[in-house]
C-alpha cells in the first residue's frame, strides 16, 4: 500500500474517532498526550538522521564540485517564492475583505524569538558536542556540524577512508530505521487527527473566523492548483506539473496532521529520493536549509492574519507604505521561525502586532481559537513548497533522476 493512503486512512480515522467518540478521557487528556508521542515517535531518529546524511551529502557534492550549484539555488529560490507568498496573502486579504472579528478576552501568550547572540551561542556552544544535544527543534547547529566534518572528509582520502566508510554505513542504519517508522505513520496519524478534531469541534468560536478562513482556504487554492504548476511546468522542461504536487502528498498529509515542519522532515528525506526524483546528496543538502529558513506558508498566513487582527481593532484603513510593510515584515519574519517548527505563524503574528503597537500588542490572542488550523495550513504548505524547492534545485543542478508514477511510494 502507498505511503499517502495508509497516512489518509489514519487521518480519516483520527477525524471520525474526534466526531463521533466522546471526549471521555478529557480530565486526563489521554488523547493530547498521545498525539503528542505520536509527534516524538515521528521525529524521533530525525537528527541523526540529517547529521550523517548531511555528512555524506557534503562528502559527495564535493566531489562533484556541486556543492555550491546546490547551496545557492536553494537559497534564490527560497526567497523568490517566501517574497511571492508573502504580498499574496496581504493582496489576497485587501481583494476579499473579511469582516473584522469581535475583540474578546483570551489570556495572555508571551512569546519572543531568541535573540541573535544567543542563537550564535546555539549555534556555536563552547564545546562541539553540545550542538547535538540542544533543543529539540534546533537542527541547525546539527546540520552545521555535518557540514564541517563533510567538508573535511575530502583533504586526504587515504587517511578519511574509513571514517567516510562509517558514515556512510550510519547513513544506511539511520535511513533504514526512518523508512520503518514510515510505514508505522498510518497508525501515528491516527491520535494527531483525533486530537485536533476535538480541539476544533470543542470551539464555539470558530464561526467568528470564517470569512478569514475563506480567505486562506482561496491563496492555498491558488498556491496550489496555480501558482505551482505554473512554476514546476516552466521549471522542470514543460511537463505535466501535478505529477510532482501528487509526489509530495506523503510529507503534505503529516504536515497537515501533525502541524510540526519537523515531523513531516524526516518522511520528506525518504520522500524526496522515491518520488521527488532528487538525488540523495543533494537532498540532505537542501532540505535542511529549507526547514529551518523557508516558511513561505507561514509567511503568507502571517499577513492574512495580522491585516484581520488590524481590522478588528481599528476602523482606519490600510495605507500603500501599511501594505508594503506588513508584506516584507511577514517575508523577513519567515526566515526566523526555525526553532518554532509548528507554533511559526503564532509567533510571527504576535510579534507584528508587538512591533505595530497603537494598542493591539495583545491582538494576536483572538487567533487562539483557530491556530489548529492555522498551524496546520501553514505547516501543510511549508512542506509542500520545500519538497518542490528541493526536487527543482536537484534537477537544474543535474542531481535528478525522473521516477515513473506508477513507481511512486
Amino acid at each position: 500500500m502507498k505511503i499517502w493512503l495508509k497516512l489518509l486512512i489514519g487521518i480519516a480515522a483520527g477525524i471520525l474517532a474526534g466526531l463521533f467518540i466522546p471526549n471521555v478521557w478529557s480530565d486526563v487528556r489521554i488523547i493530547e498526550q498521545i498525539s503528542y508521542l505520536a509527534v516524538n515517535l515521528g521525529r524521533y531518529i530525525l537528527f541523526p538522521l540529517i547529521f550523517f546524511s548531511a555528512v555524506t551529502g557534503i562528502h559527495t557534492l564535493t566531489q562533484k564540485k556541486k556543492v555550491l550549484a546546490v547551496a545557492v539555488r536553494t537559497t534564490v529560490y527560497m526567497v523568490i517564492v517566501s517574497a511571492v507568498l508573502s504580498v499574496l496573502g496581504t493582496v489576497s486579504v485587501l481583494l476579499l475583505a473579511p469582516e473584522r472579528i469581535p475583540v474578546f478576552i483570551q489570556e495572555s501568550s508571551k512569546i519572543t524569538l531568541p535573540g541573535f547572540y544567543e542563537t550564535l551561542l546555539a549555534i556555536f556552544p563552547r564545546n562541539f558536542f553540545a550542538a547535538a544535544v540542544q533543543n529539540g527543534n534546533q537542527i541547525l547547529p546539527v546540520f552545521i556540524m555535518a557540514v564541517l566534518i563533510g567538508f573535511n572528509l575530502n583533504f586526504d582520502k587515504v587517511v578519511t577512508r574509513a571514517a567516510v566508510q562509517i558514515f556512510e554505513s550510519l547513513t544506511a542504519v539511520f535511513q533504514h530505521i526512518n523508512s520503518f517508522i514510515i510505514e508505522l505513520m498510518g497508525f501515528i496519524m491516527f491520535p494527531m487527527a483525533w486530537y485536533v478534531t476535538e480541539q476544533l469541534i470543542n470551539t464555539t468560536e470558530i464561526e467568528l473566523f470564517r470569512q478569514m478562513l475563506f480567505a486562506i482556504a482561496a491563496d492555498f487554492l491558488i498556491v496550489i492548483f496555480i501558482l505551482y504548476p505554473l512554476v514546476i511546468y516552466f521549471a522542470t522542461g514543460r511537463k505535466n506539473p501535478y505529477k510532482w504536487i501528487y509526489a509530495a502528498l506523503s510529507p503534505s498529509l503529516a504536515a497537515a496532521a501533525s502541524g510540526d515542519s519537523l515531523f513531516s522532515l524526516s518522511l520528506q528525506f525518504r520522500n524526496s529520493t522515491e518520488n521527488m526524483g532528487s538525488s540523495p546528496e543533494s537532498r540532505s543538502v537542501s532540505l535542511p536549509i529549507l526547514a529551518v529558513f523557508s516558511r513561505a506558508g507561514t509567511a503568507m498566513i502571517t499577513g492574512v492574519a495580522f491585516i484581520v487582527i488590524l481590522k478588528s481593532y481599528s476602523s482606519l484603513g490600510l495605507t500603500p507604505a501599511g501594505f508594503i510593510w506588513i508584506s516584507a515584515f511577514a517575508f523577513m519574519s519567515s526566515f526566523l521561525l526555525g526553532p518554532f517548527p509548528g507554533t511559526g505563524v503564532f509567533v510571527a503574528v504576535s510579534l507584528l502586532c508587538t512591533i505595530y503597537g497603537r494598542g493591539i500588542e495583545e491582538g494576536y490572542l483572538i487567533l487562539k481559537p483557530v491556530l489548529p488550523i492555522l498551524f496546520s495550513t501553514s505547516v501543510l504548505l511549508d512542506t509542500l513548497t520545500n519538497s518542490l524547492l528541493s526536487m527543482i534545485v536537484s534537477k537544474h543542478a543535474g542531481l535528478y533522476s525522473d521516477v515513473p508514477l506508477n513507481k511512486f511510494r
